[in-house]
C-alpha cells in the first residue's frame, strides 16, 4: 500500500462523495487505502459508502468523535508507511496525491507536508501559519492583520506577506489536507482528543516543532476545499469553539497568564467590535451575511473572560 487516507465525516454525505470521486480519478497509479471514520452521521453518510464505494473502508462511530477523535481511530486503522489526513469537504487535483507522497519520501527531515488548499472559486485559502502568540492575538484583536497583511509584523499569523508560490518550511498547517509518515505519527503521538475540533492541528504540528521535524508547505500540490462543509449553518458556534480551543492551545504550551492575557485581549476586542456593531447596526442595516454580529461579539467576550474555566486550572493532566 502506497497511501492510507484518513477522513472523518459528519453529515456532509454529498461532499464525502465528490470527495471520494476525485481521489478514485486521481489515485495516478498509487496504491490507495481509504478509510472513512463516520462521527454517527443522520444524513446517510454510511449508507453511500458502503453502496457506492465499497472499497472505502468505513469506521461507523456511534458517537461524534470530534474531529480529533475520528482522525486517530482511522489513522490506527492505516496500513500504509505515508498517511494523508484529509477533510471530507475536498476534491484533489491531478498530482496532489503524489506529489504529496514523493516529497516526504525525498525529505527525511519533514515531519509532514500539506498541499495549496483552494475554494470552489479557484481563490488560494491561507492554510500555513505561524503558531498563536500573545503578539499575533493582539495584532487579530487590533485588525492589522487586514490593514497590513503585506507586512511580516501583521502578516505573519496567516502568512500574507508572502505569494505561497514555491515550498517552505511553516510553523504549522490546516488539518483539512495534511501527510506524514507513520515514523512520525509513532513518535509524536496522535491527535489531542481535547481538542474535539480545531486546534488540533495546530497542537500536533507544534508537538513536532518541539520534537524536531520539519512542517512543509507544497504549492504544487493542489486540492480544492470547500471549507466549513460541516459548520455551513452555524457560524455563531464555530466562532466560539475556535476561540475555546485557541484558548486551551495557549493554556497547554504556554505560561497560565499567557492564556490569560489572550484571554484579556480577545475579550476587550471583541466588546469592542460588539458594541461598534450594536450602534451601527440600525444604520446599516440588515448584514446577516456577517459571520461576526454583534451578539456573537459578546458571546466570544463572555467566554474569554470566563478565567475560571482557563486550560491549566482545569487541566492538570497535560501532556
Amino acid at each position: 500500500m502506497d497511501l492510507s487516507i484518513c477522513i472523518v465525516s459528519y453529515n456532509c454525505r454529498d461532499l464525502l462523495a465528490r470527495c471520494l470521486r476525485s481521489l478514485q480519478e486521481h489515485a495516478e497509479g498509487l496504491r490507495l487505502e481509504v478509510i472513512v471514520t463516520d462521527n454517527a452521521s443522520t444524513d446517510g453518510t454510511p449508507e453511500l459508502v458502503t453502496d457506492r464505494f465499497p472499497e472505502v473502508r468505513l469506521l461507523a462511530s456511534e458517537e461524534n468523535l470530534g474531529f480529533a477523535g475520528g482522525t486517530n481511530l482511522a489513522m490506527y486503522e492505516a496500513t500504509a508507511d505515508t498517511m494523508l489526513m484529509l477533510n471530507p469537504d475536498t476534491e484533489v487535483q491531478a498530482g496532489a496525491l503524489r506529489r504529496l507522497a514523493e516529497f516526504l519520501r525525498d525529505t527525511p527531515d519533514a515531519g509532514c507536508v500539506g498541499p495549496a488548499l483552494y475554494g470552489a472559486d479557484g481563490e488560494l485559502q491561507y492554510t500555513c501559519h505561524a503558531f498563536p502568540s500573545v503578539w499575533l492575538t493582539l495584532v487579530a484583536q487590533l485588525g492589522l492583520h487586514r490593514l497590513l497583511p503585506w507586512t511580516r509584523l501583521f502578516g505573519a499569523y496567516d502568512m500574507t506577506w508572502w505569494d505561497h508560490a514555491c515550498p517552505r518550511r511553516v510553523d504549522w498547517l490546516s488539518g483539512a489536507a495534511i501527510a506524514t509518515r507513520r515514523e512520525v505519527w509513532e513518535d509524536v503521538g496522535p491527535l489531542d482528543e481535547r481538542f474535539f475540533m480545531y486546534s488540533e492541528d495546530v497542537d500536533w504540528c507544534y508537538r513536532l516543532a518541539q520534537a524536531g521535524w520539519d512542517r512543509w508547505y507544497l504549492p504544487d500540490a493542489r486540492i480544492v476545499h470547500f471549507e466549513a462543509g460541516s459548520w455551513g449553518d452555524a457560524p455563531r458556534e464555530r466562532i466560539l469553539a475556535a476561540h475555546a480551543a485557541n484558548f486551551r492551545f495557549f493554556g497547554k504550551h504556554y505560561s497560565h497568564a499567557a492564556e490569560v492575557a489572550a484571554r484579556a485581549l480577545v475579550a476587550i476586542g471583541s466588546l469592542a467590535r460588539g458594541n461598534f456593531w450594536t450602534i451601527a447596526g440600525p444604520v446599516v442595516g440588515d448584514r446577516s451575511s456577517f459571520v461576526t454580529n454583534a451578539q456573537t461579539h459578546f458571546s466570544v467576550a463572555e467566554l474569554a473572560t470566563d478565567f475560571h474555566g482557563t486550560w491549566r486550572l482545569t487541566r492538570p493532566d497535560l501532556t
